[in-house]
């Protein structure tokens, strides 16, 4: 099949785009080098996390779009997605007065995030295990927690049974152009003319970007260190917990393991794209889980796993077309916290791809705004990805 437009990337990004452009009845194609949720990648050591609170309020229109999404997205994908609606808990230790967390919650409310506080009493009924060091917090029931390797994967399955080719195994090598337009890409499997380019890559986006002439110095690589214990009981059997200026994204998935994020880095892989073990960075991550629930003790770490992620500098994604190039479109940055948004940035990029006016207006994403961190949630963001 001669596509129309080109996707670039096999992560969940990616194939949300493939998907909906399928939908529309688009003539698709989707290009990863390794496989779909490649090992390595971002989606693949995603924290899964889905949420409102936390969150730039640029991105705002775009989560609460896709939690409506999220909903009912396995029946419309037709797969099992392992969602499950348990909300988020944001806890607080002694330090912080309950108006802090009246303000936080007001705050909250104001930007259309539903907000409740909890006290002990409430955690303990919530978090049965949780340390007594935590006596207060904030409860989100928005969203919750799904597979990101499975919904990566449903999403390019969809793509697929609507027509859309998806092409595993094939690398980009460049995005060619002529008279200011795209032509279409150099690759491992020869040249593939196309009339739309969408660089949904990842950490690699900038190299291909570059291949273009142009540069992307404001998105840097960065490699996650996730941790999943041994199966155990249901110890957490709620919402997925963050605690109050701490590094932690703390959840129990269906398959009874517990899994631990929160932005802690891994040690520099063979090149800027990969990580290997941090012994370090997983006794402080182990140390703060075990200051939030004690009985956690008993399970040992099974396993860490790392993801490669592209940030950009004011931690919210760049997305839209690129005007230098006609028929380039990006959507790549989203600095450890994209998850959540994939429905709606695939349908929003989509839309763009296909000239027609987005649903939801993305020119804070563009890539000639100006790039600070003064709508970010003083660092949090990095802290919760999901």
């Amino acid at each position: 099949m001669k596509a129309d437009v080109i996707v670039i990337g096999g992560g969940v990004i990616g194939s949300s785009i493939t998907y909906h452009l399928a939908r529309d009845g688009v003539k698709v194609k989707q290009l990863e080098k390794g496989s779909i949720a490649n090992q390595g990648a971002a989606s693949r050591a995603s924290a899964g996390g889905i949420r409102l609170n936390n969150r730039d309020l640029r991105e705002l229109p775009l989560a609460k779009a896709s939690i409506q999404r999220w909903e009912l997205l396995e029946e419309e994908l037709e797969a099992d997605l392992e969602y499950i609606p348990s909300g988020q808990v944001m806890l607080y230790d002694h330090r912080y007065s309950i108006e802090i967390l009246q303000k936080q919650a007001e705050e909250d409310e104001k930007s259309g995030i539903p907000a409740r506080i909890l006290n002990q009493d409430n955690l303990k009924e919530l978090i049965p295990f949780l340390s007594s060091l935590y006596t207060k917090g904030i409860f989100y029931p928005s969203g919750g927690q799904a597979n990101p390797l499975l919904t990566t994967i449903a999403f390019s399955s969809a793509a697929r049974r609507l027509g859309a080719e998806i092409a595993t195994g094939v690398e980009v090598f460049s995005i060619e152009k002529e008279n200011g337009s795209v032509t279409g890409i150099n690759t491992s499997s020869g040249f593939m003319p196309c009339h739309t380019v969408i660089n949904a890559a990842g950490v690699w986006a900038p190299e291909l970007h570059a291949t273009l002439g142009l540069t992307l110095p404001q998105m840097k690589p960065f490699c996650h260190q996730m941790s999943a214990t041994y199966a155990a009981p249901a110890i957490l059997p709620g919402p997925t917990i963050s605690a109050k200026d701490t590094k932690i994204s703390l959840k129990q998935t269906i398959d009874g393991r517990i899994r631990a994020g929160g932005g802690y880095s891994a040690k520099p892989g063979p090149n800027q794209y990969s990580g290997s073990f941090n012994e370090e960075g997983l006794s402080e991550q182990r140390k703060t889980v075990l200051s939030l629930v004690p009985a956690i003790e008993e399970y040992e770490i099974d396993f860490t796993y790392y993801g490669a992620e592209a940030h950009s500098i004011d931690e919210i994604p760049i997305l839209g077309p690129i005007p230098e190039v006609s028929g380039y479109v990006i959507a790549a940055g989203f600095s450890g916290h994209g998850f959540t948004i994939s429905p709606a940035v695939g349908q929003v990029i989509s839309e763009i791809a296909q000239k027609k006016k987005p649903a939801i207006a993305i020119e804070s994403f563009s890539i000639n705004r100006s790039f600070s961190n003064e709508n970010s949630n003083d660092g949090a963001i990095r802290h919760f990805p999901g």
